[in-house]
This record gives C-alpha cells, sequence and structure tokens, in this order.
C-alpha cells in the first residue's frame, strides 16, 4: 500500500501507521512532492492551503482522496469563502473522517455521505502516567496550547485573576508558542497576574509529563477543538480538567466524574477555585480519567483502530471495483 499524507506536519503516529500501510510519504505544502500513483492521499484539513493541495495530487496521480476534519469548525469557525472551498473539497474525495461525532454531524449536514469517525487521540500511556499524588501537588492551574484565538486564552486570564483573590498562592502556566505571545504577556501584566508563568520552550514528552504531575488541574478555554489531546495526556498522568465543552472531550469525558465543563469567566473561576480546594476530588477524577483513556485511547490500541479503518474502506472498494 502506497500512501502519502499532506499537512502541516507529520502526524504523531507517523511511524506506526507505516507498519500497517507500508509506504507513507508525507508533504508539506507548497513542497513539491515526486508524482506517482497512491493507494491514498490523505489531507489533514480541507482548506485552501492543504485539502486543494491534496485534491490536486489525487486527481493528478489518479489516487483516492480522503480528508480528514480535526477540529470543530465547520459552522463557525470558517469564512464564508473558507467554508464554500471545504464544502466543495468534502464533497469530492473518496473518505472523510471526522474526529468527533459532532464533527461528522457537521460533514453530512453539508451532503457528505461516506464520512467515518475516528478520534486523533493516541495517548503513550507508559509516558504520561501518575508520579505523584494530589495530596501533594501545588495550587498550579496548567493550559497547554497553540497561543491562537481558536485557544481563548483570554477567558482563562480573567479567569485566574478572580481565583486570585480567593487562593492568593494559585499559579498559573501556559505552555506553548504562536502569534498571540506578545498580547496575552500584556494582557496578563494588564490584571496585574504575577503568579503566571509562560513556557514557549517546547518541551519533550517526558518533560510534559512531569509538568501534568505538577499542575493540579488542566484549563482548556478553546472556541473549538477536535481532541484536545493535551486533556487526555493530563488525564493519563492523573491530572482532571476544566473545559469548555469541545471536541471529542465532550463526546466521551462525564462532567463531575473525569472533569468539569464550565463557560463564562465567573464558571470557570468557581470551578476552578473548588478543584483546587479539594484534592481528593481531583484523585478520584484523574483515576476515572486514566481509565477511560486506557481503554479507549491507548496509544497502539488507537492507531490500530485508525490505520485498519483505511485498510478496510481501500479493501471494500477494490472488491466493489473487482465485483
Amino acid at each position: 500500500m502506497k500512501v502519502l499524507m499532506v499537512g502541516r506536519s507529520k502526524s504523531i503516529a507517523f511511524k506506526e501507521l507505516q507498519k500497517y500501510w507500508g509506504e507513507v510519504s508525507f508533504v508539506k505544502p507548497p513542497q513539491l512532492v515526486k508524482l506517482k500513483r497512491y493507494d491514498l492521499v490523505i489531507g489533514q484539513e480541507p482548506t485552501l492551503r492543504i485539502g486543494v493541495y491534496a485534491y490536486l495530487l489525487s486527481k493528478i496521480t489518479g489516487s483516492n482522496l480522503a480528508l480528514e476534519v480535526h477540529a470543530d469548525y465547520l459552522e463557525s469557525g470558517l469564512t464564508a469563502l473558507q467554508k464554500r472551498i471545504a464544502e466543495y473539497l468534502l464533497r469530492r474525495c473518496s473518505l472523510v473522517r471526522a474526529v468527533s461525532w459532532k464533527i461528522a454531524e457537521d460533514v453530512k449536514k453539508l451532503g457528505v455521505k461516506n464520512v467515518v469517525m475516528i478520534p486523533s487521540i493516541y495517548v503513550k500511556t507508559d509516558t504520561f502516567r501518575p508520579l505523584r499524588s494530589h495530596s501533594s501537588r501545588k495550587p498550579i492551574i496548567l493550559s497547554v496550547g497553540r497561543l491562537v484565538e481558536q485557544k481563548n486564552f483570554p477567558l482563562l486570564l480573567y479567569a485566574f485573576k478572580k481565583v486570585k483573590e480567593q487562593i492568593p498562592e494559585a499559579e498559573l502556566v501556559i505552555h506553548g508558542r504562536g502569534p498571540l505571545e506578545k498580547e496575552i504577556v500584556y494582557l496578563a501584566r494588564k490584571l496585574g497576574l504575577e503568579n503566571f508563568k509562560l513556557i514557549t520552550d517546547w518541551l519533550p514528552e517526558e518533560e510534559l509529563a512531569y509538568l501534568y504531575n505538577e499542575a493540579a488541574l488542566l484549563v482548556i478555554t478553546s472556541r473549538y477543538e477536535g481532541g484536545p489531546r493535551v486533556a487526555f495526556e493530563a488525564g493519563a498522568c492523573h491530572t482532571p480538567f476544566v473545559s469548555t465543552r469541545v471536541g471529542i472531550l465532550v463526546e466521551v469525558a462525564k462532567h463531575g466524574v473525569h472533569g468539569l465543563f464550565a463557560e463564562s469567566v465567573e464558571d470557570f473561576s468557581e470551578k476552578i477555585i473548588m478543584m483546587i480546594q479539594d484534592a481528593d476530588l481531583r484523585e478520584k477524577m484523574g483515576e476515572n480519567f486514566r481509565r477511560l483513556i486506557i481503554e479507549e485511547f491507548e496509544w497502539g490500541k488507537a492507531i490500530k483502530r485508525y490505520a485498519e479503518c483505511y485498510l478496510n474502506y481501500l479493501y471494500e472498494r477494490d472488491v466493489r471495483f473487482r465485483s
């Protein structure tokens, strides 16, 4: 089997996918690629840069095209032109992968029928594991993600200001990099957030796992997501979340069991305070979340589910063609 993946960066499962698919290549637009016949061209997003490039490559090489939608942006996260481009591409590919049921339904509303839901959450539970109990953790609020508008970090900063009024020793750590770094630092200073730290250096997995274990909880204020993967990495370390209702997280995690969902600044601050003040609750939620992750999103199991879905699709298509 010959597969070409088109995207911003290689899938974190790239090496493992080669074990299932055989010859797997990757190209980042507008880089050129040697043209040849592929069994499947996979575009990571139905966008102008990635989706159109993958579509053209599939047409030129006579290959099957699969497009993947990795975030919940089809209804409100695109301009009118971007949405028209996405609709055009999604209706003309062989298979669409949605990473949550909500995204799958949004794709189907566009008249696309060949849609499969395969989460893009693969967690190395031997790397991301609990290293310390919550009774020994400091009141550290952690958030991990790109510094972009989608992540809505101002909501987190305003909520943290209210948390500080009740818990002066609380700390906020944001790990990420992106175009809004200066704006986030400026707002933190404007709000007088002294116990705030921004980590922009890229951390290897082992150090990131340590950071998850230092935190009392992970906070996600995103407007839309596909996962987010960081919630599951943290959960594997027994670190529960307070999050907006986004991605696959809201579909598989239960409020009050694996973490808490929130909306407004006041809602986030109240739930963060409650969680920080109850180490036993955080420990229980973390244990529950890790069990769920091992059952559904363990690295090898989740990648196998993804790889075999595409293999089965190509096999069934080949059978239909031959008959």
